[in-house]
């Protein structure tokens, strides 16, 4: 994994980075997020695979339901969630601790569109005990500058 914190602060990109006791579900993030002060949009990042191997994060609500054929329509292919070990002994990263971003091998991101019509965006940056929050408005430059292929993530549309 790439060390997003450092390479956001490389380029510029505004994120806040917070270090907390280790988080595993929706119920914990919750406390920890009032206990922290940060706000924005609760995100999961799902580590997928398609038949072939290839790895693919889906970055979506953390209380939305995962459609996935609406994934199977958006990439072209069928896919499905990557075993926690598998995906542990893959990334280094735990289940419910999954980033979106910052992959050193080539991992496209699903984006759910729906995510682009918030302010910011929270999600752990590969660590449990991590919590990061970016803004919408900077995804395109994260995309650019991680070189990221997206797919249902318009970008343009951000203002």
């Amino acid at each position: 994994m790439i060390d997003l914190a450092k390479k956001f602060k490389e380029e510029n990109i505004y994120f806040e980075l917070y270090n907390h006791r280790a988080i595993y579900t929706n119920e914990d993030a919750l406390v920890i997020k009032a206990e922290q002060g940060f706000n924005g949009t609760e995100t999961k990042s799902l580590f997928l695979k398609n038949k072939a191997g290839d790895n693919f994060v889906y970055l979506t609500f953390t209380t939305k339901a995962t459609d996935f054929k609406k994934i199977k329509k958006i990439v072209g292919q069928k896919l499905s969630v990557v075993k926690p070990e598998d995906m542990e002994a893959k990334t280094g990263q735990k289940p419910g601790a999954v980033s979106p971003f910052g992959y050193k091998e080539h991992v496209p991101v699903i984006v759910d569109a729906e995510l682009l019509q918030h302010e910011k965006l929270v999600f752990a940056p590969g660590r449990p005990d991590q919590t990061m929050v970016v803004l919408v408005k900077e995804l395109p430059k994260i995309i650019d500058v991680l070189n990221i292929e997206t797919y249902d993530c318009p970008v343009e549309d951000i203002e």
